[in-house]
């Protein structure tokens, strides 16, 4: 299988850069040693996320078409630009060299009437994403109740999930009115005096009532 740069060989990376980043040499100054010590900057950083983009050009998470899972392949691939730290025109820019057989004569026939990353996700989603998968998760989405033993972050990554396999795109609000209608009860007057008005914010107010309940 493709290797995949994920976030362990990113940590590892990461960790690498801070190290010969926080070395401590010292120097003399008027016969006095003098311990130097440098930290991290925005060049460390921007040198780690240019490695990483590397690794995507030359190791891209490969897409074939109708065979494969869209929405995982997606969520894989958001998971690399992120660690890479791309926009959206970049992310656009490089996606064919992830397409292959079907996927890529797809994209050959549709680039020029695609122009931004959202419209992208939309036609390739339509192109070779299963309805049925679509219309299982959207019944499963409408009924979905946090259990008993389900910990607040298990409930959320299940209901985005099934989101995201309704609708790639699907507006943050409308995630965060999912949530809210299949939280338990126990939580859910708790969490509506919080207010939150992210999807994020949602998860830290539910995460920290959780722990004291």
């Amino acid at each position: 299988s493709d290797a995949i740069f994920n976030f362990e060989t990113f940590t590892k990376l990461f960790l690498q850069q801070f190290k010969s980043t926080t070395s401590s040499p010292t120097t003399s100054i008027g016969g006095t040693r003098t311990l130097v010590t440098t930290v991290p900057d925005h060049l460390s950083i921007s040198h780690l996320q240019r490695t990483v983009a590397d690794e995507i050009i030359k190791k891209p998470t490969y897409f074939r078409g109708s065979q494969d899972d869209v929405h995982d392949w997606l969520d894989k691939l958001e998971q690399r630009f992120t660690m890479a730290n791309w926009n959206d025109e970049q992310k656009l820019r490089y996606i064919s060299i992830h397409l292959q057989d079907d996927a890529y004569r797809w994209w050959m026939q549709t680039v020029t009437s695609i122009k931004t990353w959202s419209a992208f996700i939309t036609a390739i989603t339509q192109a070779f994403g299963s309805t049925k998968v679509q219309e299982i998760a959207f019944e499963q989405l409408k009924w979905y109740k946090q259990t008993i033993n389900q910990s607040i972050t298990q409930y959320y990554d299940k209901i985005i999930e099934l989101c995201k396999k309704v609708d790639p795109i699907m507006p943050d609000s409308l995630k965060l009115k999912y949530l809210m209608a299949g939280i338990k009860e126990s939580l859910r007057t708790h969490v509506a005096l919080q207010d939150p008005k992210t999807t994020e914010a949602f998860l830290l107010s539910a995460r920290k009532i959780e722990d004291v309940l």
